[in-house]
């Protein structure tokens, strides 16, 4: 396929058919303890509260983004569902939190989760020693960022007209800087992030293996991240375990064969209903 014009497809095949449930866990959790690095992100969603009393509810909510935005495509009536969807819900905190001046109006904040989204799997492959994004997919992940980055609102209006990085290597050179900024310490930021930690290690581990869980959560998230929130890192020790798991699931992910059942399906068997939810975050 050609990146530059058959991107929304190639992204739509690659995360419908080769990544797990698991996977978007492991975007969505320790990608968020990023995002949250500016103190005004974790303020907003502490005082939203949501990832602490329903992250259930906020987990399927997380995912039916990313797979409107990913697997039904930007150019899908889905997909642009989905984008007005957000920029509601961001323009309605926003009102409700004056307290909050300007926490849905940095373009940056906007930036940095797109590119975050774009570069995980290439960044995380990476890391470990192992093959990372392919050239063509590079591409087309800088494509639908970009594209959905346009379709977004905030605060004072549309970012359409807004800069975004324009390729590949600008999306990391720009992470990194965002990374790099000096951040503060916050009590918001230390309990959204244990939060969603806990919620990550009880959801996909058995209690003997929750430690290990909690583990995996910090190495995504990064040391620096971890010591900004106050969760503490990893002995070298348990780095070296949580390393030799993920190399193994990625090798391991590598010989198997694509999922016959798209994502969106596997999502829906998994799926709690309201009744389940109200019970589980009772």
């Amino acid at each position: 396929m050609d990146p530059e014009t058959d991107w929304e497809r190639m992204i739509s095949l690659y995360i419908g058919h080769r990544v797990p449930e698991f996977a978007l866990a492991m975007m969505i959790y320790p990608g968020t303890m990023r995002m949250m690095q500016p103190s005004m992100g974790s303020a907003t969603l502490a005082h939203t509260a949501k990832l602490e009393t329903r992250p259930h509810r906020r987990f399927q909510d997380g995912n039916d983004f990313l797979t409107a935005w990913m697997v039904d495509g930007l150019s899908s009536e889905a997909g642009r569902k989905a984008a007005e969807r957000l920029n509601r819900i961001h323009l309605g905190v926003a009102r409700r939190t004056p307290h909050l001046p300007g926490n849905f109006d940095d373009v940056d904040d906007f930036v940095y989760p797109l590119v975050l989204l774009a570069t995980f799997g290439d960044r995380l492959q990476t890391s470990l020693g192992l093959p990372g994004t392919s050239e063509n997919m590079k591409t087309a992940w800088h494509h639908w960022a970009r594209t959905l980055f346009r379709l977004l609102e905030r605060e004072s209006g549309p970012l359409a007209g807004e800069a975004f990085p324009e390729d590949w290597n600008a999306m990391t050179e720009f992470a990194a800087k965002f990374d790099s900024r000096p951040y503060e310490q916050t009590e918001a930021g230390h309990r959204v992030a244990t939060a969603m930690m806990d919620f990550f290690a009880e959801r996909w581990f058995p209690s003997p293996l929750r430690p290990f869980g909690r583990d995996l959560t910090r190495y995504l998230a990064g040391e620096r991240v971890c010591r900004l929130h106050g969760i503490g890192w990893l002995s070298p020790r348990r780095e070296r375990v949580v390393r030799a798991f993920l190399k193994t699931a990625f090798r391991a992910q590598r010989l198997l064969p694509d999922y016959r059942t798209p994502l969106p399906e596997r999502l829906r068997r998994t799926r709690y209903t309201n009744a389940q939810l109200r019970k589980l975050e009772a």
